[in-house]
């Protein structure tokens, strides 16, 4: 499980933005240590507004996660603008834990990019570039993402390792999974919103959430806090019947849409599972406030919709 250091926010620049990522490119820094407070000040002392790598992976393993994806940052002249740029510390000799690592790291960001195995490219196979970077062979690196024979847990997650737990650190598919959830149960992700990253924005969120729903605050996610956001998200589903329900429909289905009526304060009269003139009424009146096009008191699929938004807030 690579630990994460979110940085982002706290990284030099970072102003430049696009909206396509077509490659992801390695690097290496040329040093035998060093982290991206070291990088920064070269890059300063050569003008740079923003720095060089999206990512970086320091000898022990540890990922620093510079800036989000949609920033431009400047690892390769003239190839900014569609490349994610992640670096490992070291000069053509890696750890096995970086090796371990980036594997993981390409991975999800190849998923997450949806791209192939070969749009993963060393620094130097980029068109017009002469570098060393970065130091190892690109084909072999290639051919280990494209076999999983890194000997990772399977290489799509950084997540769930111990106990399933998921925590400060995390990433991958089952952490995004998570802060969508969070999202559906009106937790709020401002920043960073579903990247897969589990940094100190999803922590607070889901302290906020166990908070809210009366279980321990630790900030991880445990099977308590998976069940009890089961719980919530399922309070939170709204279903109500499919089909077209007029005057004189009967049953399970009317007393459904009845019960919907009346917790949004179109009150239907008795909640009997018969759909007479006051339920007509009741739909009419919420027709008329919600979707005033179509007043008709007819409930169909527009008014079934539109019921279940108003009755989740």
């Amino acid at each position: 499980m690579a630990n994460i250091e979110d940085l982002r926010g706290q990284t030099m620049g970072g102003n430049r933005r696009r909206n396509t990522v077509k490659q992801i490119a390695r690097h290496h820094s040329a040093t035998e240590g060093g982290d991206v407070w070291s990088f920064e000040r070269h890059w300063k002392s050569r003008g740079w507004q923003t720095g060089g790598y999206h990512e970086i992976i320091l000898r022990d393993g540890t990922v620093q996660l510079c800036y989000d994806e949609d920033v431009i940052v400047n690892g390769i002249a003239n190839h900014n603008r569609t490349t994610y740029h992640i670096c490992l510390v070291g000069n053509g000799s890696f750890t096995d834990e970086q090796e371990r690592v980036w594997e993981e790291r390409a991975r999800y960001n190849m998923r997450r990019f949806g791209l192939k195995v070969n749009k993963v490219l060393g620094h130097n196979e980029f068109t017009g570039v002469r570098s060393g970077c970065p130091g190892v062979d690109m084909d072999r690196v290639r051919s280990r993402l494209e076999n999983g024979s890194s000997g990772s847990s399977g290489g799509t997650d950084s997540s769930g390792s111990n106990n399933n737990l998921l925590r400060n650190g995390d990433s991958g598919s089952k952490v995004e999974q998570l802060q969508q959830d969070l999202l559906e149960v009106g937790e709020r992700l401002p920043r960073y919103g579903a990247d897969g990253i589990f940094g100190d924005e999803t922590e607070s969120a889901v302290r906020s959430f166990q908070r809210n729903a009366g279980i321990q605050v630790d900030g991880i996610v445990g099977p308590e806090t998976r069940q009890a956001l089961e719980s919530a998200m399922n309070e939170d589903r709204v279903e109500l019947p499919s089909g077209i329900y007029r005057r004189g429909s009967r049953g399970e289905a009317v007393r459904k849409i009845q019960e919907a009526l009346d917790s949004v304060r179109f009150r239907p009269g008795a909640i009997d599972g018969i759909y007479g003139p006051k339920t007509e009424d009741a739909v009419r009146r919420f027709q008329k406030v919600h979707i005033p096009n179509e007043v008709d008191g007819i409930y169909g699929p527009n008014t079934k919709a539109k019921l279940e938004e108003v009755m989740r807030g």
